[in-house]
């Protein structure tokens, strides 16, 4: 086997296969917890989900699991029983291809096990697969790894990144390629930022527990606050997760800018760059509203985030005059952008003629 048989599998590439086997950050992650609870999986039978070339199956085999399924609606499927064989423990682990919803275990399981998470938490996301495979396979007090989960969003002046990304379009060898621009604003991109260039505090903006979770809490529709740490130029939001083992919360994966870590994971941060930069000033309040959505129902491969955020500034003792700052919309999409798609994620900026309290 090789990639060239799975041109349209992504999830079974040798190069995608090999970044997520090189993604340390989230591997030791998985690797401490399951050693530390080690109790929870010995002589127990786990589902992994989303297994991949079976790394996480390997593990819970090596601590003990009495039955081990290994499930993948990829291809990959066929690497990871060469590796199962391979490491002689076939006996142990059965690899599965196919989704929860068509699948049929022999038996309920103790556990569910799945790197499930996606860009912004959500965004790729295999959590549909463990919600089905909790609903209808997991025993009651069973446990899922990792099982809570927090979306932040952040204001940050990420001048350079922005220029990179985006305003390296204005003036392309001496032509205008603002048109191409407006791509780069319309869709958030991945990217390691740092948190020196942050100017608010995280604010939480989702909590998940996969052990209560349903699927009308995966969308977000709230309001936000920001409170500013450091004044600068708003040149973009951003968006990061942490998750957790409720049984073990001395080992947290996170993807907080703030956080020195020697190694680099894979989701890093998502970058919402804005149009209009500008000042955010510790005097000021600043509000809105965060919507982050599928566009098709049941599809996390295909969603957009909208934000509108106003700037508050006093006005006299008891009234404060906003701003409308931001009014902007951004799509994660499978394929290409359209015209009209860019067109829909232009910011509308304006101002309100609105008092608040």
């Amino acid at each position: 086997m090789t990639s060239a048989d799975f041109r349209h599998d992504t999830a079974a590439r040798l190069d995608v296969m090999r970044n997520r086997q090189k993604d340390q950050e989230h591997m030791y992650f998985f690797q401490n917890v399951i050693h530390h609870q080690r109790h929870l999986i010995k002589d127990r039978t786990i589902l992994v989900l989303c297994c991949g070339t079976g790394t996480l199956a390997l593990m819970a085999a090596r601590m003990g699991a009495k039955r081990v399924y290994a499930v993948d609606y990829s291809t990959v499927t066929g690497y990871a029983t060469l590796v199962v064989r391979q490491n002689g423990y076939e006996g142990v682990i059965t690899v599965m291809n196919g989704r929860m919803k068509d699948l049929k275990l022999p038996t309920k399981v103790d556990g569910i096990i799945c790197n499930w998470m996606g860009y912004c938490l959500l965004y790729e996301s295999e959590i549909l697969e463990v919600l089905a495979a909790r609903d209808r396979w997991l025993k009651k007090g069973g446990f899922i790894l990792p099982d809570l989960g927090a979306l932040y969003l952040v204001a940050s002046e990420e001048h350079k990144l922005k220029s990179d990304r985006c305003n390296h379009w204005r003036n392309v060898y001496g032509f205008n390629m603002n048109a191409i621009r407006r791509y780069a604003l319309a869709e958030p991109c991945v990217a390691l930022t740092t948190g020196k260039k942050l100017l608010t505090m995280a604010h939480c903006v989702l909590r998940l527990d996969l052990k209560r979770a349903r699927r009308e809490d995966l969308f977000i529709d709230r309001n936000i606050r920001l409170s500013v740490s450091r004044e600068g130029y708003l040149e973009c939001f951003l968006l990061f997760f942490e998750v957790q083992f409720s049984s073990s919360l001395n080992f947290k994966l996170s993807c907080n800018p703030c956080l020195k870590s020697p190694f680099k994971s894979l989701w890093m941060q998502s970058v919402l760059f804005v149009e209009q930069p500008f000042v955010m000033r510790k005097k000021h309040h600043y509000t809105g509203n965060l919507k982050f959505k599928t566009l098709k129902p049941n599809n996390f491969n295909e969603m957009e985030i909208c934000i509108e955020f106003y700037e508050g500034s006093e006005y006299d003792d008891d009234w404060v005059m906003c701003t409308l700052r931001v009014a902007k919309r951004w799509l994660m999409l499978e394929g290409f952008q359209t015209l009209s798609d860019v067109e829909s994620c232009q910011d509308e900026l304006g101002e309100t003629g609105g008092l608040y309290l």
